[in-house]
């Protein structure tokens, strides 16, 4: 006689379990796909150093205000590379300045940053894929199958997982962590797993400790919990058992800190911890709907929690929320004001399970709406897997009343979660629901990692490589737009932003912005992180732009209003102009070259003007090459500049085709009845360079050794242009006993130090 099996619940739908594959191999595919889409976000690079310093080099004393444990995991298969170069022995090294050496590991050492971010990604990306899959595991035990599917799916194809579940960050290892503690309280509490639950919430509680530190969340929470189950079963043990967990998550925090005694066993952890409490006991900027705060608002996270979450998502968050309302009001009806934990026996869901799920995510959003640090819907990550299993737990009773077609209202749901997620790909971070009012105005409620976080340049290079433009780029981030190929003027930016304009050097004016095309981050037209600039781009605000690359780069372009204008600029910038000074330019096509000090003068190749700054004056020995009264004359002064002259003299001597010294002047006659010397030399610019060029005048005695010798220039040489004409005061001395035989002046490469041509002797005069 044959026996007859009994049916599982994948024997009873045979296309089940190849479902649950699908949702985790197409959000696998989203994840992956979409991080070779993005540049490095704000912390990536950062959080990539420490970690490969701690577990190549054994380094803590990079206190980045995280714990190590994320950054560890994001490192594990960058040590695979076997050139892989660290900035060890550098003085950004010895002093533990995390900023700078992630800089200079990432961009300037040789590396390979594309490659580096993808491997780093990678563990992130898995762990994301195991937070869903816990989210199922732990669904099915507590409502069957398609609640566990439900969950599982609102969590794989909500965008905001999508975008942060691929950047290198604390953010998800977190989330998984802290999720793992709860349901391992969870299965010991309901008698399922005794020790061993105990075990997985004690690991849960170490790694999410040691992930970030906002997992201290973790102890009111477990508290409630405990205190409830003590309260519900007349016993201590729930609360005592939590020692346990807490000693094994101790334990957990001491070994990946490497077992460090000092200076308190855990080592890195305590120092990072302090540093964190000092950083947050510091103002930071905040953007809501155009208002600017360094207070937070309490409304923040809720608002963002509704623009940023899917509304399919929402409204079944809804209705669990409606139903578990109807749940209470039936038990009271029932039972009375004396009894509301009473559990109803067909209730989807008991009264301790509803705890396990909404007390995490009330504790957490509590603490969410004190919080002054309100730049990301992602600091809402650890609440979505406890509300998510709530929804689908809650809407469970529904399917088992409705049977198919509820079955079918679920499947329609993750496949529209599932089609907006391929439909908006790669563009996870700058996700809104059209509560935010469209891609044409949710821009302007949120700013930082909610829509900008630096993902884009790739986006702009790919445009750039298309149009073949050169943009005006202000960008929010720490990557080098460069690297990605991108040709750019840096506007202002995020003063941590590499390869920003030299200080002095801004050529941008917010009341005139010079004509051309601009890329600005949508957080640089926030303008939160601008500082006392916050209104640079007001401008812009207003305008359409021509592109928006990613959802995080909008591209403008300013129409010339007038014929350009040549301008030398001393002690100024186009920003600091009065209005009597733009009037008399009228022009937003300003062809700037910068002088560096008062000793230089310099006419632009077909004339133009000079603006010097307040309390600026051009050398006494050279204001008759001026020529001209001021046009303008308050604290700033405007002078008109004719073209320059050609040069009267025989002999021109060319350096390396870049300058031509024309003539030479000796202010000083008679050399040796003193003991220095102020000479000026004229050049003309023949052709436009990046090398750091600089003009040198020696000295020489008559056996041949330099007595005396000036270096420098005080015209910008990455300004200058072909057939620009300049000169430079040179003085200098020697020793009183010392008399010079003759003078060389000449050019080199400031960098590398090499002679540009052969110096010209100058004789005595």
């Amino acid at each position: 006689m044959s026996v007859r099996r009994p049916r599982t619940y994948f024997s009873q739908l045979p296309g089940f379990r190849w479902l649950v594959t699908v949702i985790l191999l197409l959000a696998f595919a989203l994840m992956v796909s979409s991080a070779l889409q993005k540049s490095a976000t704000v912390d990536e690079q950062s959080h990539l150093f420490r970690g490969v310093a701690y577990l190549r080099e054994g380094a803590t004393h990079f206190l980045l205000g995280h714990p190590l444990a994320a950054s560890a995991l994001s490192a594990l298969p960058v040590l695979t590379e076997p050139d892989l170069i660290l900035p060890v022995g550098t003085p950004v090294w010895e002093a533990g300045n995390w900023s700078l050496a992630g800089d200079m590991f990432m961009w300037r050492l040789g590396n390979q940053p594309q490659r580096l971010l993808f491997l780093g990604r990678l563990p992130v990306i898995w762990l994301s894929l195991l937070l869903m899959a816990l989210v199922f595991r732990w669904g099915q035990a507590l409502a069957g199958k398609w609640a566990a599917l439900l969950a599982m799916g609102l969590l794989a194809f909500d965008p905001n997982l999508l975008a942060h579940g691929r950047i290198i960050s604390g953010d998800v290892a977190m989330t998984l962590f802290f999720m793992l503690t709860i349901y391992g309280y969870w299965r010991w509490a309901t008698g399922d797993g005794g020790w061993r639950a105990l075990g997985l919430a004690g690991l849960g509680l170490g790694l999410a400790s040691v992930s970030k530190f906002n997992a201290g969340l973790l102890l009111p929470t477990l508290g409630l919990m405990g205190l409830f189950l003590a309260w519900r079963r007349r016993s201590w043990r729930p609360l005592t058992i939590l020692l346990v967990i807490g000693a094994v998550g101790g334990v957990v925090i001491w070994a990946v800190n490497g077992f460090a005694i000092r200076p308190l066993p855990g080592g890195a952890f305590w120092d990072d911890l302090l540093w964190v409490i000092s950083y947050f006991g510091q103002p930071h900027g905040a953007y809501l709907a155009g208002a600017v705060s360094t207070e937070g608002w309490w409304y923040y996270f809720p608002i963002v929690f509704l623009l940023k979450t899917p509304l399919p998502t929402l409204l079944l968050l809804a209705v669990a929320m409606l139903l578990l309302l109807n749940a209470v009001w039936q038990a009271r009806q029932r039972t009375g004001m004396h009894n509301v934990t009473a559990r109803p026996q067909r209730a989807a869901m008991n009264i301790t399970n509803l705890l396990y799920l909404l007390a995490p995510a009330a504790v957490y959003a509590g603490f969410s709406l004190t919080s002054s640090l309100n730049i990301g819907y992602r600091h809402l990550l650890p609440t979505l897997p406890f509300l998510w299993l709530f929804t689908a737990v809650s809407l469970q009773q529904v399917v088992q009343r409705w049977g198919k077609p509820a079955r079918w209202l679920v499947a329609t749901v993750l496949v529209w979660l599932a089609v907006q997620a391929v439909f908006i790909w790669p563009n996870y971070i700058p996700f809104f629901n059209l509560l935010a009012g469209g891609s044409d105005q949710s821009w302007r409620w949120l700013s930082d990692s909610n829509i900008d976080w630096g993902q884009d340049l790739l986006a702009l290079a790919r445009w750039q490589q298309q149009t073949g433009e050169q943009v005006k780029l202000s960008y929010f981030g720490t990557a080098h737009p460069s690297a990605y190929g991108i040709d750019f003027e840096p506007m202002p930016m995020w003063a941590p932003a590499p390869e920003a304009a030299p200080p002095g050097r801004q050529l941008y004016d917010p009341q005139n912005p010079a004509a051309g095309i601009y890329a600005l981050s949508v957080t640089s037209l926030h303008g939160v992180v601008l500082g006392e600039q916050r209104d640079a781009f007001a401008w812009f605000r207003e305008q359409e732009p021509i592109a928006r690359l990613g959802g995080s780069i909008f591209v403008y372009q300013v129409p010339v209003t007038e014929n350009s204008v040549d301008l030398v600029l001393l002690g100024i910038e186009p920003a600091d102009f009065n209005e009597d000074i733009r009037k008399g330019l009228a022009s937003n096509d300003l062809r700037v070259r910068w002088l560096q000090d008062n000793h230089g003068f310099l006419w632009p190749a077909s004339g133009g003007y000079l603006v010097l700054g307040e309390g600026n004056q051009i050398a006494e020995e050279l204001r008759p090459y001026v020529q001209s009264e001021p046009i303008i004359v308050a604290d700033q002064q405007l002078h008109s500049l004719p073209e320059p002259r050609a040069s009267a003299a025989a002999n021109i001597h060319i350096f390396a085709n870049y300058l031509a010294l024309q003539e030479t002047l000796f202010i000083t006659t008679n050399v040796t009845e003193t003991d220095e010397i102020q000479l000026i030399t004229r050049w003309e610019v023949k052709a436009e360079t990046e090398r750091p060029l600089q003009l040198f005048v020696h000295a020489i005695a008559a056996d041949g050794q330099i007595i005396g010798q000036w270096d420098g220039l005080s015209v910008d040489v990455a300004s200058w242009r072909a057939g620009d004409h300049f000169v430079q005061l040179h003085q200098f001395g020697w020793e009183p006993e010392l008399t010079p035989d003759h003078f060389l002046v000449g050019v080199y490469d400031g960098e590398t130090l090499e002679r540009l041509g052969e110096p010209v002797q100058l004789s005595l005069p």
